[in-house]
Protein backbone atom coordinates (compact mmCIF):
# COMPACT_ATOMS: atom_id res chain seq x y z
CA UNK A 1 0.00 0.00 0.00
CA UNK A 2 1.76 2.95 -1.34
CA UNK A 3 1.21 6.67 0.58
CA UNK A 4 0.79 9.80 -1.33
CA UNK A 5 2.87 12.77 -0.15
CA UNK A 6 0.78 15.52 1.21
CA UNK A 7 1.60 19.54 1.05
CA UNK A 8 2.79 19.85 5.22
CA UNK A 9 4.37 22.63 7.03
CA UNK A 10 6.38 22.94 10.45
CA UNK A 11 9.75 24.24 12.45
CA UNK A 12 11.30 24.57 14.91
CA UNK A 13 10.44 25.23 19.02
CA UNK A 14 11.55 29.07 19.30
CA UNK A 15 10.23 29.56 15.08
CA UNK A 16 13.40 30.81 13.94
CA UNK A 17 12.82 27.73 11.63
CA UNK A 18 10.22 27.14 9.34
CA UNK A 19 9.83 24.99 6.48
CA UNK A 20 7.27 23.07 3.57
CA UNK A 21 7.48 19.36 2.49
CA UNK A 22 5.54 17.04 0.99
CA UNK A 23 5.55 14.33 3.31
CA UNK A 24 4.14 10.62 3.35
CA UNK A 25 2.12 10.89 6.37
CA UNK A 26 0.36 7.91 6.39
CA UNK A 27 3.80 5.57 6.15
CA UNK A 28 5.56 6.99 9.19
CA UNK A 29 8.22 5.18 11.01
CA UNK A 30 9.65 4.43 14.77
CA UNK A 31 13.37 4.61 14.95
CA UNK A 32 15.55 2.74 17.68
CA UNK A 33 18.70 2.45 16.18
CA UNK A 34 21.16 3.82 19.05
CA UNK A 35 22.29 6.88 16.75
CA UNK A 36 18.48 7.91 17.03
CA UNK A 37 17.97 7.79 20.53
CA UNK A 38 21.38 9.69 21.26
CA UNK A 39 20.64 12.56 18.92
CA UNK A 40 16.85 12.74 20.02
CA UNK A 41 17.23 11.84 23.74
CA UNK A 42 14.40 9.76 23.51
CA UNK A 43 13.95 6.05 23.15
CA UNK A 44 12.64 6.50 19.33
CA UNK A 45 12.66 8.84 16.59
CA UNK A 46 9.54 8.72 15.14
CA UNK A 47 9.72 10.56 11.28
CA UNK A 48 7.98 10.73 7.77
CA UNK A 49 9.84 10.61 4.81
CA UNK A 50 9.28 13.07 2.33
CA UNK A 51 8.44 13.28 -1.91
CA UNK A 52 12.30 13.92 -2.76
CA UNK A 53 13.79 17.34 -3.88
CA UNK A 54 10.45 18.81 -1.70
CA UNK A 55 11.59 20.13 1.68
CA UNK A 56 11.69 24.17 1.52
CA UNK A 57 13.30 26.32 4.25
CA UNK A 58 10.86 29.35 4.41
CA UNK A 59 12.71 30.87 7.31
CA UNK A 60 15.97 30.28 8.42
CA UNK A 61 18.57 27.80 7.98
CA UNK A 62 19.60 24.50 9.76
CA UNK A 63 22.25 23.41 11.63
CA UNK A 64 23.50 19.91 10.35
CA UNK A 65 25.44 17.13 12.01
CA UNK A 66 26.83 14.88 9.77
CA UNK A 67 25.73 11.46 11.95
CA UNK A 68 27.23 8.98 9.65
CA UNK A 69 28.55 8.56 5.81
CA UNK A 70 25.09 8.71 4.44
CA UNK A 71 23.09 11.46 6.54
CA UNK A 72 22.92 14.45 8.65
CA UNK A 73 20.24 15.71 10.97
CA UNK A 74 19.31 19.43 10.77
CA UNK A 75 18.44 21.48 13.87
CA UNK A 76 17.72 24.58 15.27
CA UNK A 77 20.95 26.31 16.69
CA UNK A 78 19.26 28.33 19.06
CA UNK A 79 16.68 25.91 20.26
CA UNK A 80 17.91 22.72 19.36
CA UNK A 81 14.93 21.27 17.91
CA UNK A 82 15.56 18.18 16.08
CA UNK A 83 14.13 18.87 11.96
CA UNK A 84 14.80 16.19 9.54
CA UNK A 85 17.53 13.58 8.73
CA UNK A 86 18.76 14.69 5.26
CA UNK A 87 20.80 11.80 2.70
CA UNK A 88 24.48 13.34 1.89
CA UNK A 89 23.89 11.91 -1.75
CA UNK A 90 21.08 13.59 -3.74
CA UNK A 91 20.71 10.11 -5.60
CA UNK A 92 19.45 8.95 -1.72
CA UNK A 93 17.20 12.03 -0.69
CA UNK A 94 13.98 10.13 -0.85
CA UNK A 95 15.03 8.44 2.18
CA UNK A 96 14.86 12.22 3.42
CA UNK A 97 12.61 12.32 6.60
CA UNK A 98 10.78 15.24 9.00
CA UNK A 99 10.84 14.72 12.81
CA UNK A 100 7.01 14.12 13.45
CA UNK A 101 7.07 16.48 16.57
CA UNK A 102 8.00 19.23 14.42
CA UNK A 103 4.96 19.48 12.03
CA UNK A 104 2.36 21.77 12.57
CA UNK A 105 -0.33 18.61 11.97
CA UNK A 106 1.68 16.19 14.11
CA UNK A 107 -1.72 14.23 14.33
CA UNK A 108 -1.82 14.14 10.97
CA UNK A 109 1.07 11.20 10.94
CA UNK A 110 0.30 7.61 10.87
CA UNK A 111 3.31 5.04 11.19
CA UNK A 112 3.25 1.82 9.78
CA UNK A 113 6.33 -0.03 11.10
CA UNK A 114 8.83 -0.23 13.73
CA UNK A 115 12.74 0.00 12.40
CA UNK A 116 16.02 -1.37 13.82
CA UNK A 117 13.69 -2.99 16.70
CA UNK A 118 16.34 -4.73 17.91
CA UNK A 119 18.38 -1.71 19.46
CA UNK A 120 14.72 -1.16 20.93
CA UNK A 121 14.94 -0.35 24.91
CA UNK A 122 12.96 -3.38 26.43
CA UNK A 123 10.42 -1.02 28.50
CA UNK A 124 9.12 1.09 25.86
CA UNK A 125 6.14 -0.29 23.75
CA UNK A 126 4.78 2.23 21.39
CA UNK A 127 3.29 0.72 18.31
CA UNK A 128 3.88 -2.37 18.98
CA UNK A 129 1.11 -4.13 16.77
CA UNK A 130 3.72 -2.63 13.67
CA UNK A 131 5.94 -4.79 11.36
CA UNK A 132 9.31 -4.32 13.05
CA UNK A 133 12.77 -4.31 11.62
CA UNK A 134 16.13 -4.79 12.77
CA UNK A 135 19.28 -4.13 11.50
CA UNK A 136 20.17 -7.79 10.10
CA UNK A 137 16.91 -7.45 7.92
CA UNK A 138 17.54 -4.09 7.25
CA UNK A 139 17.32 -5.32 3.07
CA UNK A 140 13.81 -6.01 3.71
CA UNK A 141 13.21 -3.01 5.70
CA UNK A 142 14.23 -0.29 2.22
CA UNK A 143 12.13 -3.08 0.34
CA UNK A 144 9.06 -1.55 2.66
CA UNK A 145 9.80 1.50 3.00
CA UNK A 146 11.05 2.26 -1.02
CA UNK A 147 7.39 0.20 -1.43
CA UNK A 148 5.30 2.81 0.40
CA UNK A 149 6.03 5.56 -0.65
CA UNK A 150 6.27 4.35 -4.60
CA UNK A 151 10.16 3.80 -5.32
CA UNK A 152 11.66 0.98 -6.94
Amino acid sequence: MQGKPAKVSGGCLCGNIRYEAEAFLQNGYLCHCTVCQRSTGQPAEITVLIKAGSLTYLKGDPKYYQSSDFGKRAFCADCGSRLAWQAINLQDDWQTNLTVGCLDKAGDARMTCNIYADTQLPWYHACENLTKFTEATADEMMAFIKEQVGRE
